[in-house]
């Protein structure tokens, strides 16, 4: 797991522009198939509405006011007596409480009842149709505004015209007051759902914002040494080597092997193992007989085989003479080398064959000599404290300029161990990309604490993007030297047509 402060903005927009290809596939995906559901599945919603007037007054003064004297003499006497009276601040006081009433009344069961039972009689092909309705006051004032929502154009005018007949009868039913009047006649306004613009952008970003998440989440548990910082700042040793990916699909375990060619072709590999070779001639004290590595790992297939074959083709290079030992008994390594695995060191270790007999000298046309691990014996470490303790490695170191051992992994296993007290210096190799912190501690402590001198950290398959830096690995550039691939695919044409 990452350590807090590693999250900032460059955190996210490092896996932002390392997936947004994942990220918008997931966002179009999300989004497609909301418009989709929208277009076709969702039955659309229409509202309509109606405006209600709620005008409040004293009932009593307002029953009164029905009462018409009859004709007669005296009747404009009684006519001006009778006239409504200018309203009294007692009489607003109690309209804005009647709103409220109004309010509840018309959400209240015998409203709704009434209404839908109305509705099925004079309409009763729409009975099927679902409606719902909401009343909604306007702030400080008596206007009541209702709108019904239904699937149906039709159903959704009738049924706020009936609910604004059925709730002005109850008013005066219930409340024996007569003034609610109809401001604005029933009117369709239109498809209010679903929103398919809406909804289609808010699916995109949650689904791209998913998978965004997904990836930050990954990223931030599986905290890996992916840069020499991290490894300076997390094992406090340097990084000697970082080992691109390689490209070829073709002899990719032999990516350093060079070709025979009159003119230079770029190897971004080759180059990252001739500065491994460097750090490491700065890392090794000077001796007179051979330098003895040991390359070990944390986990299988963390490149440590690769590593161990490619520095031994690299420092064949410069003429030097090169042994390279399969110390992990435990599986067949280098099959692609086209070696017999018998015999291999388990036969010498065992007494069957001599030293000499097991050597497999000039390989692949180079100084570079292997000793395979053999047949796969019951008991690997009894037989590798056999070879610390034969001094086989002192007489070898006679003849060659470098030993390197290929250990086995470190986890959970003595070996290592036990070939680093034969070592001038060990190697510890790791998948920037995959291999946890946590575990390459783990084995740093484990070799520190049998005083196991570790030479430094090799980042196998690196790769500057994922390192966290705002550059590309540098293979790109044209140098004033070298072979473009169209200048090669040429001069192989011009060799067919001359053969």
């Amino acid at each position: 797991m990452r350590r807090m402060e590693e999250i900032d903005f460059f955190f996210f927009w490092r896996n932002l522009r390392k997936h947004y290809l994942w990220i918008v596939l997931a966002g179009v995906l999300c989004g497609v198939s909301a418009y989709l559901v929208c277009r076709y599945l969702v039955p659309p919603t229409y509202k309509a509405e109606i405006s209600l007037f709620a005008w409040g007054g004293n009932p009593k003064y307002e029953n009164e006011n029905h009462l018409l004297p009859s004709a007669g003499p005296a009747a404009d006497d009684a006519d001006d007596a009778r006239k409504p009276r200018e309203l009294t601040q007692q009489d607003i006081i109690f309209g804005n409480l009647l709103v409220n009433d109004y309010k509840e009344l018309l959400g209240s069961r015998n409203v709704s009842n009434e209404a839908r039972r109305r509705l099925n009689l004079e309409y009763p092909e729409l009975a099927e149709v679902p409606y719902r309705f909401e009343a909604l006051v306007l702030n400080k004032t008596r206007f009541i505004k209702v709108s019904v929502f239904s699937q149906s154009t039709v159903k959704a005018e009738k049924a706020a015209q009936i609910i604004a007949e059925v709730f002005s009868e109850s008013v005066e039913k219930f409340m024996k007051i007569k003034r609610v009047q109809v401001v604005d006649s029933p009117q369709v306004l239109g498809k209010v759902s679903p929103k398919t613009t809406r909804v289609t952008v808010i699916a995109f970003l949650l689904g791209a914002g998913f998978v965004f998440g997904l990836f930050c989440l990954y990223d931030f548990f599986r905290y890996t040494l992916r840069n020499s910082d991290i490894v300076k700042a997390e094992l406090d040793l340097p990084t000697i080597g970082m080992i691109g990916i390689c490209s070829e699909k073709q002899n990719a375990n032999l990516a350093c092997l060079t070709e025979k060619s009159d003119s230079y072709c770029f190897n971004h590999i080759l180059e990252d193992f001739l500065l491994l070779q460097t750090n490491l001639q700065y890392s090794l004290p000077k001796k007179n007989r051979a330098q003895i590595l040991v390359l070990t790992s944390a986990f299988p297939k963390d490149g440590k085989s690769f590593t161990s074959l490619n520095l031994a083709l690299t420092l064949c290079g410069n003429s030097k003479r090169v042994l390279l030992i399969n110390c992990d008994l435990r599986k067949a390594e280098y099959d692609y080398l086209d070696l017999p695995r018998q015999p291999g060191l388990v036969n010498f270790l065992l007494g069957e064959k001599k030293i000499d007999e097991v050597i497999h000298k000039n390989v692949l046309g180079t100084p570079l000599s292997v000793i395979r691990s053999g047949p796969i014996p019951p008991n690997p470490t009894r037989l590798l404290e056999i070879f610390q303790t034969s001094g086989i490695l002192d007489e070898l170191a006679t003849r060659y300029d470098y030993i390197i051992l290929d250990s086995p992994p470190c986890m959970n296993m003595a070996d290592p161990l036990l070939l680093s007290k034969l070592a001038d210096g060990t190697i510890l190799v790791v998948n920037s990309r995959r291999t946890p912190v946590d575990a390459v501690r783990q084995v740093v402590d484990q070799l520190r604490k049998f005083d196991v001198n570790i030479l430094g950290v090799v980042l196998n398959r690196y790769s500057a993007q994922t390192a966290g830096y705002g550059y590309g690995y540098g293979y790109g550039y044209g140098y004033g030297y070298g072979e473009s691939k169209s200048s090669r695919k040429e001069k192989a044409k011009e060799k067919k047509e001359e053969a």
